[in-house]
């Protein structure tokens, strides 16, 4: 009877052993293939007394000792260490998973865990996956990097921008608005003067002249609505007006804005061409009243223009010399005849 209990528990040990073997080439394969298998967990309590887990790792003093007058050898203990070693969590295995199973059941589920990883396997072979993709990440969140502080940085150039440009259109919006009040309020003054007549009792007064903005908030980006009222005539747009009449409308639109920032001197080119004798007489009184205030040089055709001036410069072919020659005359040296 002794000898038959031997004979079983040696074949109990060879079949220990082949099992062993098999759990050990399944571990190794695991670990080529990178697969963490589930440990399990045992309790253990810190300083403050939470519980926390760690994994279980017996030491050789816990692996239970068997005396060897059993008839147990040394490699049933050695196999029994190894077990009780390396403790795995089956709890996420299936009820039918975890049962006993014959050989049989084992070869269906292997080949359908097989199948699986073939499948999976085949899907990933299709994928086609970047094996340098995580490298590239880098190099794309580096360069995400440096696009942001770029971006960051033209941003704030782009907000300093911005305000200058903001001041300048301040600046500019004030300026404007300075010269534009500033001949808003003396052109009817200037057009009053130039239309005035004091021989006439209706003509006494003069003219109106008025400026308007067509754009209030930026005005130099749109027009200026300038418009006169003729004395002894009603209102009416400058389009509708005599060539006389628009002429000393300008010429009272370039004195307002000259009185704002004066020049050296102006120069008038035949502005006395669609004048009658009235008007001229109008026109040469204002300049001669302002003669010392303002230089003013005049090129005209008309006597009654030119005979108020202070000095008279000609200019004649001279047909001997094939060129210009040029004649000038002082009048102020001849008393204006008042008689």
């Amino acid at each position: 009877q002794r000898d038959d209990a031997s004979k079983h528990v040696e074949r109990a040990e060879q079949k220990m052993e082949r099992l062993m073997t098999t759990r050990s080439d399944v571990l190794e394969k695991c670990t080529m293939d990178e697969i963490e298998l589930p440990r399990r967990k045992k309790k253990k309590r810190d300083d403050d007394g939470d519980e926390q887990m760690e994994d279980v790792e017996e030491e050789e003093g816990d692996v239970m000792e068997v005396d060897e007058d059993e008839g147990h050898s040394q490699s049933v203990k050695q196999t029994r260490k190894e077990i009780k070693k390396d403790k795995f969590d089956f709890s996420r295995l299936s009820r039918d998973h975890r049962k006993e199973m014959g050989d049989k059941e084992q070869q269906r589920i292997r080949g359908e865990v097989d199948e699986q990883i073939k499948k999976i396997t085949d899907t990933l072979a299709t994928m086609a996956p970047n094996m340098k993709a995580h490298e590239q990440l880098k190099e794309i969140e580096t360069r995400y990097d440096d696009v942001q502080a770029e971006m960051l940085d033209a941003k704030k150039k782009s907000q300093d921008l911005a305000r200058d440009f903001e001041e300048v259109k301040q600046k500019r919006c004030d300026a404007f608005n300075k010269c534009f009040e500033h001949v808003k309020d003396c052109i009817d003054t200037v057009y009053k003067e130039l239309t005035s007549d004091p021989t006439k009792i209706e003509q006494s007064v003069g003219g109106s002249a008025y400026l308007t903005l067509n754009n209030q908030e930026e005005p130099y980006l749109d027009g200026i609505k300038y418009d006169t009222i003729p004395p002894g005539k009603r209102f009416m747009d400058m389009t509708h007006l005599s060539g006389g009449e628009k002429t000393v409308a300008a010429l009272a639109l370039l004195f307002s804005i000259n009185s704002y920032f004066p020049a050296p001197f102006i120069v008038l080119d035949e502005v006395d061409a669609a004048l009658d004798a009235r008007n001229v007489a109008k026109v040469t009184r204002y300049i001669r009243a302002r003669r010392k205030e303002q230089q003013c040089v005049i090129i005209s055709l008309k006597e009654r223009f030119y005979e108020k001036a202070d000095g008279l410069v000609g200019i004649c072919r001279d047909a001997v010399g094939a060129q210009s020659k040029v004649f000038t005359l002082d009048l102020t040296q001849y008393e204006e005849n008042t008689a």
